[in-house]
């Protein structure tokens, strides 16, 4: 690098050509677009010093994925979710207003009769039914 006389460095060639405007108001744009960027950047570090400061207060490992210091959030956000799903499903079981009602079985309706058919006609052949008690008739039993 040469200098142009007046003891400065030139600047570096992987620059390219710098103009300069004279007028302030050329770079407006530009000014915005750096400020955004400033912005953006400003804001990721004070995230990433909040997340630091949390995970220093909970005793968290700086990395989730880092190998020397395994994690236990995971196991226990997954147990902690089993843990409610189990409590809210006996809740709904044990608690009566919240189970659905089994519906109620149909009223019967009036008692149905069945048809009464006509007494058969007694064959010629077939002995009369006896209105006579099981002992026969003339004997008596003896006292015993």
């Amino acid at each position: 690098m040469g200098t142009l006389g007046n003891g400065l460095p030139d600047l570096p060639p992987e620059w390219g050509e710098v103009v300069i405007p004279d007028d302030p108001a050329e770079l407006a744009e530009e000014a915005e677009r750096v400020r955004a960027e400033l912005r953006r950047e400003a804001k990721a570090v004070r995230r990433a010093a909040r997340r630091a400061k949390w995970r220093r207060r909970l005793r968290l490992p700086e990395r989730v994925d880092d190998p020397d210091q395994p994690s236990l959030v995971l196991p226990l956000v997954v147990l902690g979710i089993a843990v409610v799903i189990t409590l809210l499903s006996l809740l709904l079981i044990a608690w009566p207003s919240l189970t659905r009602t089994t519906p109620t079985p149909p009223q019967p309706g009036p008692p149905v009769q069945p048809a009464v058919s006509a007494p058969a006609a007694t064959s010629p052949s077939a002995p009369a039914p006896t209105n006579s008690p099981a002992a026969p008739t003339g004997t008596r039993p003896s006292p015993g």
